[in-house]
C-alpha cells in the first residue's frame, strides 16, 4: 500500500504541473484561438501517445523506471519560462504521456485487484483542476513529484526496474489474468474501449462555480468503482453503476449532474483491469488505448453528443458482454 500511494501521489503531481503550467500560459494568452490550439495540441501528445509509449515499454519493461526519470526530465523542461509556448506543450505533453504508461503499468503487474487501479487513477483530477485553476503553481507539483520520482526509481531499481508481475487474481469473480483466445479477447477489447469512449462523453460534468467540485467526484467515482468491484464483485458493480445512473437522470440540476459524473467515473477501474487481462503482457498498451478513447470526448464534446439515457444503457451492455466474454473465453479460470 505504501507503495501505491507513491504512485498515487505521482499522478497527483503530474497532472497538476500540466494544470498549472497551461493555466499560467492561458492567463497570459490575448487571444482564445491560441489557447484552444495549444490546449487541443497537449491532449494530443498526453492522451493520444500513450498507446505507442506503451508498446515500447512493454517489449522492455526495464526501461519503465527510467521511463520515470525520462518523464520528470520533460515535465521540467516544461516549467522552464523562458521556453516557447510550443515547445513547453510538446514537453509537458510527452512528460504526462510517459508517466502514465509507465506507472499504469506497473500498478497492472504489481497488483491484481480493481482497488488499487482506482485508487491510482483517481488522484489526477484532482491535481489537475488545482493546476488548472492556480489553486498550487507548477513548480511545487513538480517539487513533489521530482521527490517521489526518485524514491520510486530507487525501489524499482532494486527489482530490475520494474514493478513484479502478479500471476493470479483475488478477486472473487476475475476469470483469471492469463489471456483469453483471441477472437473473443479482440471483441473483448472493442466493448471494452467503447465504453472507455462514452465516459468521456458522460463523465465529465461542470461546475463553473464550484471549481473543486466535479474533481472530487471524478476522483470518487473512480476509486469508489474499484472498491465495490472487489466488495460485491464485477457485474454487481455494473448493476450499481447502472442504478446510479438512471437515479441520475430522473432529476436535473447540479446534484443530478454529481451523480451521473459518479456513475461514469465508477467504470474507469473496471475497463482498464478487464483490458490488462485480455492481453496480459501488454499492460502498457492496453492503459493508452484507454487513454486514447478520452480524446473524442475531449474534441467533439458538443458536436457528437447522444442523450445520456442512450449511453448509460450502451455502457452497461458493453460492460457486461465484455465481462461475459472474458469470463467464457479466457484460458485459465480461478
Amino acid at each position: 500500500m505504501s507503495r501505491l500511494l507513491l504512485y498515487t501521489l505521482q499522478h497527483f503531481a503530474v497532472d497538476g504541473v500540466c494544470g498549472a503550467a497551461l493555466a499560467a500560459y492561458a492567463l497570459r494568452e490575448l487571444y482564445y484561438e491560441p489557447i484552444l490550439y495549444y490546449f487541443g495540441m497537449y491532449n494530443l501528445i498526453a492522451f493520444g501517445g500513450q498507446w505507442l509509449a506503451g508498446y515500447l515499454l512493454d517489449r522492455r519493461p526495464t526501461w519503465t523506471s527510467y521511463g520515470l526519470l525520462l518523464s520528470l526530465a520533460a515535465l521540467g523542461l516544461g516549467t522552464v519560462e523562458t521556453l516557447d509556448i510550443f515547445a513547453k506543450v510538446i514537453c509537458l505533453g510527452l512528460g504526462n504521456c510517459i508517466f502514465h504508461v509507465a506507472a499504469g503499468s506497473i500498478v497492472l503487474r504489481g497488483y491484481s485487484t480493481y482497488k488499487e487501479l482506482g485508487l491510482f487513477v483517481s488522484s489526477g483530477a484532482i491535481g489537475l483542476a488545482l493546476g488548472l485553476n492556480q489553486l498550487c503553481g507548477e513548480y511545487l507539483f513538480l517539487s513533489l513529484y521530482a521527490v517521489l520520482t526518485l524514491v520510486v526509481f530507487y525501489n524499482l531499481q532494486k527489482e530490475g526496474g520494474q514493478a513484479p508481475c502478479v500471476c493470479k487474481t483475488s478477486t472473487q469473480d476475475a476469470a483469471g489474468v492469463k489471456g483469453i483466445a483471441p477472437l473473443a479477447g479482440m471483441a473483448c477489447l472493442f466493448l471494452l474501449l467503447g465504453c472507455v469512449v462514452l465516459r468521456g462523453f458522460g463523465g465529465g460534468g461542470g461546475s463553473e462555480e464550484y471549481v473543486m467540485l466535479f474533481p472530487c467526484v471524478f476522483a470518487l467515482g473512480k476509486a469508489l468503482g474499484g472498491w465495490c468491484s472487489d466488495r460485491i464483485g464485477f457485474q454487481h458493480t455494473i448493476v450499481l453503476i447502472f442504478l446510479l445512473g438512471f437515479l441520475a437522470l430522473q432529476g436535473g440540476g447540479l446534484w443530478s449532474a454529481v451523480l451521473l459524473a459518479l456513475a461514469f467515473n465508477m467504470t474507469m477501474p473496471l475497463t482498464l483491469r478487464l483490458a490488462h487481462w485480455c492481453s496480459p503482457s501488454h499492460p502498457g498498451l492496453m492503459f493508452g488505448l484507454a487513454a486514447g478513447c478520452l480524446l473524442p470526448g475531449a474534441f467533439f464534446y458538443d458536436s457528437l453528443r447522444m442523450p445520456p439515457h442512450a449511453m448509460l444503457v450502451i455502457q452497461f451492455l458493453c460492460l457486461f458482454a465484455s465481462f461475459e466474454l472474458f469470463r467464457r473465453f479466457s484460458k485459465e479460470r480461478p
